[in-house]
């Protein structure tokens, strides 16, 4: 207690005090631990997985119509689990998602999407609002766990070298649309977060991109092409001076 009571009068007493006097100016500064980007998909891996579940069955018809929604909007495995049938509305092209906070955001589908939705829906049956869409084998409602290993199933079914979970999809979702150019406010509605901050993360991907573009760009591989080319011939200013003779 007495080392914070001198701890405490010691900050007060600092704006008072010569830098050199300052008792906190040896202590070692903290280094932000780097935050690790997250795994993103190309559109031909996205595709790949997307084609991998079953077009004959109800189970396959259902993941595949997951698969889609995941990336589609950017949901949460939990939201995804969730999601009630009087959530879903086809006919307008759109899903109300409940959030974090129990904050809720109503989403847009794209053609795709509805598709699968509503060819999960056919084969599924009509079901009452508040009951689940996404049912589980037994008719019950699926567990976010559940969704979690669909998505891990058929990365490795399409051996997807990358470790594929939901919140992949969700991030390759969003970059995405930052390549598409989207506005980053746009993005960070559609994903549900809260500060600007969060959503940052995916403009620190884009210059990744950008870095690869360049790396790539056609001039590395004429360089060895021009220096070929160029002449082998000294400017003036490029010959060596004589020496003078002093013997």
């Amino acid at each position: 207690m007495t080392v914070l009571k001198n701890f405490y009068r010691a900050i007060v007493a600092m704006g008072h005090l010569e830098p050199r006097q300052n008792p906190l100016a040896q202590f070692p500064k903290l280094k932000a631990t780097p935050r690790k980007l997250p795994t993103v998909l190309s559109a031909e891996e996205v595709r790949r997985l997307l084609d991998a579940p079953r077009h004959d069955t109800i189970l396959g018809l259902r993941d595949r119509a997951i698969l889609a929604l995941l990336y589609g909007t950017g949901i949460r495995a939990t939201e995804c689990a969730t999601l009630l049938e009087g959530d879903v509305d086809l006919i307008e092209r759109t899903i109300r998602v409940t959030g974090k906070g129990g904050h809720q955001r109503v989403l847009s589908l794209t053609p795709q999407v509805v598709k699968a939705l509503e060819m999960y829906r056919a084969a599924r049956g009509m079901v009452v609002p508040m009951c689940a869409f996404f049912r589980s084998r037994r008719g019950g409602r699926l567990t976010r766990n559940a969704v979690y290993e669909r998505v891990r199933k058929y990365a490795s079914t399409t051996r997807l070298t990358k470790h594929v979970t939901p919140h992949t999809l969700r991030h390759t979702f969003a970059t995405h649309l930052v390549r598409l150019d989207t506005n980053l406010v746009v993005i960070r509605d559609l994903l549900g977060h809260r500060q600007l901050t969060s959503t940052q993360v995916y403009l620190h991907l884009t210059v990744q991109d950008l870095r690869k573009a360049v790396a790539n760009h056609p001039v590395e591989r004429l360089a060895p092409t021009i220096e070929l080319l160029l002449p082998d011939v000294r400017l003036p200013f490029q010959r060596p001076r004589a020496v003078p003779d002093t013997g």
